[in-house]
């Protein structure tokens, strides 16, 4: 009986095409080989069976590469040729055609594209066009628009989230470390919270048709840009992994842009197929998907991990390359809980700004520090000294008022902000919300660590020769003993975190309330109202 390995050895072989002595090319990913050979392709699929593939019987195989045929000349007639059975003969293995009875494999023959066409190609280039995205962004439009619209039961959400936490719980199986364990576990809670929070959302979609029988795999690498844009690659084994909102199938796009450092094409690419008459949802819906999205691709990268020698360089690039889609999919989850506004307040010495700045690194907002932006209002520079006059009432209304227009303009531009400022007094927080308005939903993370801990922080920081904080040890010891209780903050809506935790501990004990909030449809904080009148308020 022929194994697997000599037919992989075979194909390697340009005699086995009846090509001659041309060279052949061998690609491999985790479930198939592609045979380069001359101007042809032909991918053969390897035996396996994974929890989301079957692929180990030859009758499998065969059904495979005939569904692959079907659902990619939706979108690449011209490339996918046919089915051909893997034959052996008085002269070893060759080709044969797809219906040999003696057939002892299958593959799929395709012709030959150029890599360096693809849209990731084009990314790491530099030579991705405008108008390749607008022309991408309607064809997939009008593909979504022709696809199939399968029946919708009361039980798709249900589905629809056990297939995204199935995801979840497969990516768990394979991660390697504690570390990076901790990290699934805490996107598992989002992707969860969020489902349930926005049940409403979601199933409006399904009943409005936004679940189409789609691609399932629209990655940058499988769009060819030419004369005619076409797509290969798309998902033959499950047609429940092709079946999803329309959101989901763009969203793979979304974010495989973002992770190659192409966001903004991301942007434009979301635009144009909405002006083709494409409904993604929100920017909320399609960041959640991209989101799950990412966590696809660390599946597949950890998976090929497993396949890999122990001591090979592709297992570390994989491992790698995992990590790397994982902190892509807390970027996006990110996305999904904006628009808001985090106010990071407490005492001085508390650690505030080592949390704003943490938290704007892991969301991507703008950071907005009360003592840079009193310096600014007073014509100083960073680490110039303020004087009393700085810090009076009238002085310290100022600053809030700024710092709630700063935070209202960066809410309508980039869907929030977070404000790093001690928020002692009650009237400088309505100073603060005055200003800022009813823009975003907000949340007050109030910093809280023993004073043991407050007294040695302010201690080293005055050691320090450059500081931004005017606030030295004694001020930081008089200023803990008065502060206004937030009573004027809804609960929901008011976190206490000891910043004598680690960072991480920290970030998790904010993004869990995030989560939560999800999952609580009345603790919506503050209404949302649309960016005009936003702009408007902040001239």
């Amino acid at each position: 009986m022929t194994s697997d390995s000599q037919v992989a050895s075979a194909m390697r072989h340009a005699e086995f095409y009846g090509a001659g002595d041309g060279p052949v090319e061998v690609h491999e990913t985790h479930v198939s080989r592609v045979y380069l050979v001359g101007d042809r392709a032909y991918k053969l699929k390897k035996p396996l069976k994974l929890p989301f593939l079957d692929s180990s019987t030859v009758s499998r195989r065969r059904h495979l590469c005939q569904e692959e045929l079907r659902l990619n000349r939706r979108l690449a007639p011209d490339l996918y040729l046919e089915v051909r059975s893997i034959v052996n003969g008085d002269n070893g293995l060759h080709l044969g055609a797809a219906d040999d009875p003696g057939a002892l494999d299958y593959v799929v023959e395709m012709r030959r594209y150029d890599d360096g066409a693809t849209l990731a190609a084009r990314c790491k280039s530099g030579r991705l066009r405008p108008r390749d995205l607008n022309r991408l962004g309607r064809i997939l439009a009008e593909f979504h628009a022709a696809a199939p619209t399968p029946p919708v039961s009361d039980a798709s959400a249900v589905e629809l989230e056990r297939r995204l936490l199935e995801n979840a719980q497969e990516l768990v199986a394979v991660t390697q470390t504690p570390s990076d364990l901790d990290r699934v576990l805490k996107l598992e809670r989002f992707i969860h919270a969020f489902i349930r929070g926005n049940s409403q959302v979601l199933a409006g979609r399904m009943r409005a048709g936004k679940i189409r029988e789609g691609h399932g795999d629209l990655r940058a690498e499988h769009v060819l840009l030419g004369r005619r844009i076409e797509i290969v690659d798309c998902i033959e084994f499950d047609r429940g992994l092709r079946v999803s909102d329309v959101a989901e199938d763009l969203a793979f796009l979304v974010m495989d842009l973002t992770a190659l450092g192409a966001e903004r094409h991301s942007h434009q690419l979301v635009e144009a197929y909405r002006a083709a008459g494409g409904d993604p949802g929100n920017d909320r819906l399609i960041a959640f998907y991209a989101c799950h999205r990412a966590l696809i691709r660390a599946k597949v990268a950890l998976i090929r991990a497993e396949q890999c020698s122990a001591a090979g360089g592709a297992r570390s690039g994989n491992l790698a390359s995992a990590r790397d889609l994982l902190a892509v999919a807390e970027k996006f989850a990110w996305r999904a809980r904006l628009p808001l506004v985090i106010v990071v307040c407490g005492p001085p010495a508390v650690g505030k700004t080592t949390m704003a700045r943490a938290l704007a690194q892991a969301s991507g907002l703008e950071h907005l520090n009360s003592d840079v932006t009193r310096k600014q209002l007073a014509g100083l520079g960073p680490t110039d000294r303020a004087e009393a006059r700085h810090y009076t009432p009238e002085a310290n209304a100022r600053v809030y008022a700024a710092l709630g227009q700063l935070a209202g303009a960066a809410a309508a531009t980039r869907g929030g902000a977070i404000v790093d400022a001690t928020s002692r007094h009650r009237v400088d927080r309505e100073a603060f919300t005055r200003a800022f308005g009813r823009a975003t939903p907000t949340v007050f993370v109030e910093c809280r660590a023993p004073e043991a801990v407050l007294a040695r922080r302010a201690a080293h920081r005055d050691a320090l020769p450059s500081q931004v904080s005017d606030a030295t040890s004694d001020v930081a010891a008089r200023e803990r003993l008065v502060w206004d209780p937030l009573d004027e903050v809804p609960a929901f809506a008011h976190l206490a975190v000891r910043t004598d935790l680690p960072i991480e501990a920290q970030l998790n004990d904010v993004s869990a309330l995030l989560d939560l909030r999800f999952q609580t449809p009345q603790l919506g904080l503050l209404p949302v109202v649309p960016h005009s009148e936003i702009a408007d308020r902040c001239g």
